[in-house]
């Protein structure tokens, strides 16, 4: 599941962000709580200790695609424009100037975008020297990797000469050009939220160091810091640990307190034992798991406990995908997909995710936080629990009367698990047995949901996505998830290879689009014609539940990263 936004500066006034508010159609929102908020005076010191169940995707900036990796590149990665995790308001939602110096300078047609790189800004050891334009350029080259290319190419490629880059047609992009302290950015077609696009960890700097290391996985385990931490070991699925970038210097960060000294995480535990562990005072956070469902009102409710809980509506949204290409079986045939969505009972499937306070109800590919959201329900059944009768007759005309069996793939564990088990039970109702293959946390993306090549293997998957960049975030939605022209070999996110040309076309004309009201109706537009398609059968509007321990102070949930802001936060006591 991933998430951020990409919001043009100009537009930002007038379009709040994907948790604060909805732009164009019907849309809603509300304001996410800060969780532990500004408690007084922030206290410097101390380890910040983490658990989860499964471990993050990767650590490299080039393939990190998660709210997990996100929010974990906040504490060693830094970008051109960022966020300001002290605002509130549609401030909070703004890009504003990290590691450009200043404003940038953009043409008035919004094709080319220069900056000045900040001054003084040194890598963590064994880096050398300092940040430089041309580390800019050397992050991007990196998402173009053949072995492990990065799910970003949807955005890089917006680049004067990253296609032809990628395909080996060229030995430099054209569009980036680094002078001196300057980096000059050249697009193809006008992009008016390039700037928020840029706040995403893809477009990192890495440095030349990093060039001994392959791409991917085995980066992720040397990843080197501009930001006020780096990695100091990193073991896969067991644990990892970041210090103190020992060259960072505050005066040249506006975004990063960074009050702990350091941050451990600790992997493998069951979501049971990581909140038992949270409450005993023995970890701080999880990354990846959320209270079980029978506390969650005790949490919400508790005068104590409520100081330490947070459930911000996400913007997320949570849906099975459902594969397009003939190669898949009988999922490719529209009547089953249609079938599928009749079929499945989605108040039991909020139920497996902690009922309401899991999220609401959903019907659309937009979730009702971004611009071009329209409410509307083409698979609707009584109370949302399924239309039995209606998924029987389609499963007939499509030459099934009998039922079928379709290979699904989930999660193995906590909220994931229980919804393995109500989709089971739902489609059974209909004649449809899952033949159900699970994996622990990211593999199910990694190893199954983002290989084409597997696409038989997961004919139906249980997946999540969040806005990259919220409120004006619909590219961050449709293009990666839908445009046929986003499939990759390897970290694809359109994951049931969902091709149609009419909706290609009709998605370029919103890009195109300068009008915000006419972008909002094509969007608009566009998420009802694929949901004709039924590539997906969309069930939650996601909220996500967080509980931290009783010293963790200035807990901030942001919606750039669907996480909190762990460079924010401090401990007190700040012992052990």
């Amino acid at each position: 599941m991933h998430r951020l936004k990409v919001v043009k500066v100009a537009a930002i006034a007038a379009c709040l962000a994907m948790v604060l508010a909805a732009c164009g159609g019907d849309g809603g929102g509300e304001t996410p709580p800060a969780g532990g908020g500004a408690q007084g005076q922030g206290v410097k010191g101390g380890t910040l200790r983490m658990i989860s169940n499964a471990d993050v995707d990767y650590l490299d900036t080039a393939d990190a695609y998660s709210t997990v990796g996100f929010s974990l590149e906040r504490l060693y990665s830094r970008q051109l424009y960022s966020f300001d995790s002290t605002k509130t308001g549609n401030e909070l939602n703004v890009p504003v100037p990290d590691l450009a110096d200043g404003a940038a300078q953009i043409s008035s047609d919004n094709t080319t975008f220069t900056f000045k790189i900040r001054k003084g800004v040194k890598w963590a050891p064994p880096g050398t020297g300092e940040v430089t334009a041309e580390d800019f350029v050397r992050g991007v080259k990196r998402m173009y990797d053949k072995t492990t290319p990065s799910g970003g190419q949807s955005y890089s490629n917006l680049i004067q000469g990253a296609e032809e880059f990628g395909a080996g047609k060229a030995k430099e992009i054209s569009g980036l050009v680094a002078s001196g302290d300057t980096l000059t950015i050249t697009l193809k077609k006008p992009a008016a939220d390039f700037l928020s696009i840029l706040s995403m960890p893809f477009f990192s700097p890495v440095p030349k160091e990093a060039e001994k290391y392959k791409v991917g996985a085995d980066y992720s385990k040397h990843v080197i810091g501009s930001g006020p931490y780096t990695l100091k070991e990193y073991v896969p699925t067991k644990s990892m640990e970041f210090i103190r970038n020992t060259n960072w210097d505050p005066a040249t960060d506006p975004l990063r307190k960074a009050w702990v000294e350091r941050i451990t995480v600790r992997e493998g535990l069951e979501p049971d034992a990581i909140q038992q562990t949270i409450e005993t005072g023995d970890a701080d956070l999880s990354w990846d798991t959320q209270p079980p469902n029978a506390r969650l009102n005790q949490l919400a409710t508790d005068p104590t406990l409520k100081q330490q809980f947070a459930d911000p509506v996400t913007g997320c949204a949570r849906y099975f995908t459902l594969g397009m290409n003939p190669a898949g079986g009988p999922i490719s045939n529209l009547k089953v997909r249609q079938a599928v969505n009749y079929a499945v009972d989605k108040v039991a499937l909020q139920r497996a995710r902690g009922g309401p306070y899991a999220g609401d109800i959903a019907s659309t590919v937009l979730p009702p936080t971004l611009l071009g959201y329209q409410k509307f329900d083409l698979y609707p059944s009584a109370d949302f629990k399924g239309d039995v009768a209606k998924a029987k007759q389609l499963l007939t005309e499509a030459g099934y009367p009998n039922g079928l069996t379709l290979n699904y793939v989930g999660g193995n564990a906590g909220a994931g698990a229980r919804v393995n088990t109500a989709a089971q039970a739902s489609l059974a109702r209909v004649g449809i047995t899952l033949k159900q293959k699970l994996f622990s946390g990211f593999a199910l993306y990694t190893d199954s949901l983002g290989l084409p090549a597997k696409a038989k293997e997961h004919q139906m998957g249980n997946a999540g996505w969040c806005p990259d960049y919220p409120g004006d975030g619909a590219r961050s939605f449709i293009v990666p998830l839908l445009d046929s022209r986003s499939i990759i070999p390897a970290g694809n996110s359109n994951y049931g290879l969902y091709d149609n040309a009419d909706v290609n076309t009709k998605i370029d004309q919103a890009l195109a689009e300068p009008d915000q009201a006419k972008r909002a109706t094509l969007w608009g537009e566009i998420d009802k014609q694929i949901m004709e398609d039924a590539p997906w059968a969309p069930y939650l509007y996601d909220k996500t539940q967080f509980f931290w321990s009783k010293r963790v102070k200035n807990w901030i949930w942001t919606a750039w990263s669907n996480e909190a802001d762990y460079a924010a936060m401090w401990l007190n006591p700040n012992t052990p």
